[in-house]
């Protein structure tokens, strides 16, 4: 048996990741890395949207696999996710030709993680909060792509993550049950009838639900944001490293950078849940929280990109498009936060809710095409300023006193950890 269904008991306290888990994680900062350097030129339209296909895919395999060791538990297999670990190798390895050399083992290594994620449960085990790990529909557009050349190839890429993100935005735990359990009607109504000619006839599998344990693997997730955030240091560092004379507009370049990842990290780890600023526990539905985490980090790995040619860059103003990127990263930070909070307030906190988010969603997004002529560490102090706002941001002191004593309530209240 390679996965165990809940039985509705309470998860075991304090569970955290194990050694496992942890070494499987270590693809990420491999991944992370390569898939950073996507976005290294320029860049481009074409490049960003590149970046977010095979980034997508990337996280996608990780997160069923992560769902496996989640639900599983002890009986997870270790040489199951070697084995992934070793086929996320051959992807992150083949995200710097992507375009040209590597695509084929990139699709090949991607499909075959796939399939083997929703191989490793058992049979009648329905997965409700990763509805991917039985629709597999989004692979096939990438299976073909093996047969096709650019640019179809890259549309049907973006096809296959096109049909995993509405997957988990329609499939509620009714709807995957349902579905599930008409799929094994039409198996067991299709089975020969049982008689000298066929044989008995086993009966289908009982259909049974694996759910996630929410405490866990909001652990595992958090982790994957230090991951990500890991990767700006060590563009940080790489790119300071390569600078022959450190002066001040480098000190300050580089301050402003770890400033902008520490608090980047105070707000999506201590004032947020599964690495989400702002999420609470059960406040959106795990696949959507799952989905809203891959979003998010992935702005994050654009973000690692920026600072790293921030840093290289400190004697002039940053290129234009590693200065929108860099502002279109945090925006797009700043917007999933929006999200992640929206659901948590009734509609008069709402009002303090865009007070928290919107100043800071406007001006970075404002700073993009305005802030173009400025040195790269005054656009960066600005980003640490805006984080800053939100982490300490308490309307109850500006009037309002029945909306700020419930936004108060809620802060105290935030979880404070993954």
């Amino acid at each position: 048996m390679e996965a165990k269904e809940s039985t509705g008991s309470a998860a075991p306290a304090e569970r955290h990741a194990g050694w496992n888990e942890l070494f499987f994680d270590l693809v990420v900062v491999a991944g992370a890395g390569q898939l950073a350097r996507l976005l290294h030129d320029g860049p481009h339209l074409a490049d960003l949207a590149l970046y977010a296909v095979v980034y997508l895919a990337f996280w996608t395999t990780w997160a069923g696999f992560a769902v496996y060791g989640d639900i599983a538990a002890a009986e997870t297999r270790v040489r199951t996710l070697l084995i992934a670990m070793f086929g996320m190798a051959v992807m992150a390895a083949s995200v710097h030709t992507v375009q040209s050399s590597h695509a084929i083992a990139f699709v090949i290594a991607y499909v075959a993680l796939r399939w083997q994620a929703g191989r490793v449960w058992r049979r009648g085990s329905i997965v409700v909060d990763w509805p991917l790990a039985q629709f597999g529909a989004g692979a096939v557009p990438w299976l073909v792509s093996l047969f096709v050349d650019t640019p179809l190839r890259y549309w049907l890429w973006a096809l296959g993550i096109a049909l995993d993100i509405v997957t988990l935005l329609v499939s509620t735990r009714e709807r995957t049950l349902r579905r599930a359990g008409e799929r094994a009607a039409r198996r067991r109504d299709g089975r020969p009838p049982p008689g000298p000619a066929h044989g008995p006839v086993a009966e289908p599998p009982r259909l049974g639900e694996s759910r996630i344990d929410s405490a866990h693997m909001g652990e595992r997730l958090g982790l994957y944001v230090i991951i990500v955030l890991g990767e700006g240091v060590i563009q940080i560092i790489d790119a300071a490293s390569e600078r022959d004379s450190w002066d001040g507009p480098l000190a300050a370049t580089g301050l402003g950078a770890f400033g902008l990842l520490a608090a980047i990290c105070t707000l999506s780890l201590l004032y947020g849940t599964n690495g989400i600023p702002r999420l609470r526990k059960g406040a959106l539905a795990p696949r959507l929280a799952m989905l809203l985490h891959a979003v998010m980090t992935g702005f994050l790995v654009a973000l690692a990109t920026a600072l790293g040619s921030a840093v290289a860059h400190v004697d002039d103003v940053l290129p234009k498009g590693q200065h929108w990127l860099l502002c279109g990263a945090m925006a797009g930070y700043f917007a999933a936060g929006l999200v992640a909070a929206l659901p948590l307030a009734d509609r008069s906190d709402r009002v303090w809710l865009v007070g928290w988010a919107l100043p800071c969603l406007a001006v970075s997004v404002a700073l993009a095409p305005l802030g173009v002529g400025l040195p790269a560490w005054a656009t960066i102090w600005i980003l640490v300023a805006l984080v800053c706002w939100q982490i300490a941001y308490d309307p109850g002191t500006s009037g309002a006193a029945s909306s700020g004593r419930r936004w108060r309530g809620f802060r105290r209240s935030a979880p404070r950890g993954a």
